[in-house]
């Protein structure tokens, strides 16, 4: 028995959130939550009979080892609660969304933001010559490091989604990148070729999101949403079972199935069947997508873990701009 995987018993806080970009033509709204969900291990009592009833017929005494008790810990939501902040200005143009872990190198997701904005703005001139893609790099790497340093002291780290919303005032256009980490242990840090952060390619699709039901994105995509993460989880399992390299399963050859795949969806139920957005449109269609989300949550046997305040933001020519959900407001029961 490895008793450092007695540290995925310990509470753990995540966000099982909604969050999203949609692109206009003159400009992005992103949008956000601010739920945040508490999760811990437990021992539920019918796989606790189903367990002793296939070890005995009918005996008061069991035999039973450390790692069967472990094994019948499964993870399971606790309690949510307010105010965590999901949505972030990184730059002028550019916003960052979280979703997944609440809690890295023992920081709330909004101290390691703040103290990269903080680095930047030291670094100003430097930074400000960088490209998006170059500031991609920078902040993936930045996010790599946060994660070795969480497994210097505990065993584990679970995965984690970052959206990098950026807008260019000379062209005018909008990109996007979904930024993954991998789930990881402390063994992964001697792992010479295991990757701690995926590099993304830009989203292709005018609106991104990701969250806990995936509601949103089933309306919008229909299967291609689901078929994507199908296609792309398969081929990775496929290049671990069998261990092969990158250079027979990279990003290229994964891009190239995708592509061979996704021409079996209908295309009326392709994203980009959606008309150029203003950005008032934006915004309201991003508010829509939440809303959905919270509101499915009532027809579900989970804990409600979208909702809270809603942060939506816009980024177009003039910069950055919160349109709701940053300002203290009157209280309610004023």
């Amino acid at each position: 028995m490895d008793w450092g995987l007695l540290n995925f018993k310990i509470l753990k806080l995540k966000y099982m959130t909604f969050i999203a970009s949609v692109i206009a033509r003159d400009g992005v709204a992103v949008i956000a939550d601010s739920l945040v969900t508490s999760s811990k291990q437990v021992i539920e009592l019918n796989d606790f009979l189903k367990f002793v009833e296939s070890k005995t017929n009918g005996a008061t005494e069991i035999p039973i080892t450390v790692e069967e008790l472990y094994q019948l810990f499964r993870s399971k939501d606790s309690h949510t609660k307010d105010y965590e902040e999901k949505l972030f200005q990184y730059d002028k143009y550019t916003a960052v969304t979280t979703a997944g872990n609440a809690i890295i190198n023992k920081k709330r997701i909004r101290e390691i933001i703040e103290s990269k904005v903080l680095l930047n703005e030291q670094a100003k001139l430097e930074y400000e010559k960088l490209s998006i893609h170059e500031k991609l790099l920078d902040f993936c790497e930045y996010i790599e490091n946060e994660l070795k340093n969480h497994l210097n002291n505990e065993y584990s780290v679970g995965r984690t989604i970052f959206i990098i919303t950026h807008f260019d005032k000379e062209s005018k256009k909008t990109v996007i990148y979904k930024i993954e980490t991998n789930e990881c242990t402390k063994d992964d840090l001697n792992n010479i070729g295991f990757k701690f952060v995926n590099i993304p390619e830009p989203e292709t699709f005018k609106v991104v999101c990701d969250g806990q039901n995936r509601i949103s994105e089933n309306i919008l995509f229909g299967g291609i949403g689901n078929m994507y993460q199908v296609t792309v989880s398969t081929i990775r399992k496929i290049k671990n079972d069998f261990k092969l390299g990158d250079e027979l399963i990279n990003t290229e050859y994964i891009n190239s199935v995708i592509k061979e795949v996704m021409p079996l969806i209908d295309d009326d139920i392709h994203i980009t069947k959606l008309s150029e957005l203003s950005l008032q449109q934006a915004v309201d269609l991003a508010s829509l997508l939440m809303k959905i989300e919270i509101d499915f949550q009532k027809y579900t046997t989970n804990i409600p873990t979208v909702g809270g305040v809603i942060k939506i933001a816009t980024i177009n020519k003039d910069g950055f701009k919160f349109v709701s959900g940053n300002e203290i407001i009157k209280p309610k029961i004023m």
